[in-house]
């Protein structure tokens, strides 16, 4: 696939994947809602934190679209072999991945209005934040980067396709 292939595939996932991770984290505080502050409806709340969600989400698919671009253009790198070296940059990425979406929580008021079940908010968050990335750069990572990611080289190995 040519590069912008990759590119609309990477942008279709995060958009596919962020619908649907946001829509079941959204049916699961259904199921076990969240016990609020007084003064706060439980629409109000989940729209706030659907709102947030696709913001964790977002980051972590701009930052797995600047992966691919850094991958295919900026490193010129033809060799899997070579890439040992820039695994840095993959997991720089990927705290990112993980650090901004703590910081949305932390900056968002509107989480703080929960007084029990946070631990589910907060571990939606960090999910919304690595789970794209992760998948995206294990799936469309350039050829010469696609064992950089964390147990990518087991998983495309034993992979039938």
């Amino acid at each position: 696939m040519p590069p912008i292939g990759y590119i609309i595939s990477i942008l279709f996932i995060v958009c596919v994947f962020s619908i649907l991770i946001v829509f079941l984290e959204l049916y699961f505080f259904d199921l076990q809602r969240p016990q609020l502050r007084e003064g706060t409806t439980i629409e109000q709340w989940k729209e706030n934190f659907q709102t947030w969600a696709f913001v964790c989400a977002g980051v972590s698919g701009a930052v797995s679209l600047l992966w691919y671009i850094l991958a295919q253009w900026y490193f010129k790198i033809n060799k899997w072999e070579d890439t040992d070296n820039k695994r840095w940059v993959w997991v720089l990425f990927w705290f990112l991945c993980l650090v901004l979406p703590i910081i949305f929580i932390i900056a968002k008021v509107g989480v703080e209005e929960v007084e029990s079940g946070s631990i589910w908010v907060y571990a939606f968050f960090v999910a919304n934040g690595l789970l794209p990335y992760y998948l995206i750069t294990l799936f469309f990572s350039p050829a010469a980067f696609k064992y950089i990611p964390w147990k990518a080289k087991k998983f495309r190995s034993s992979c039938p396709w």
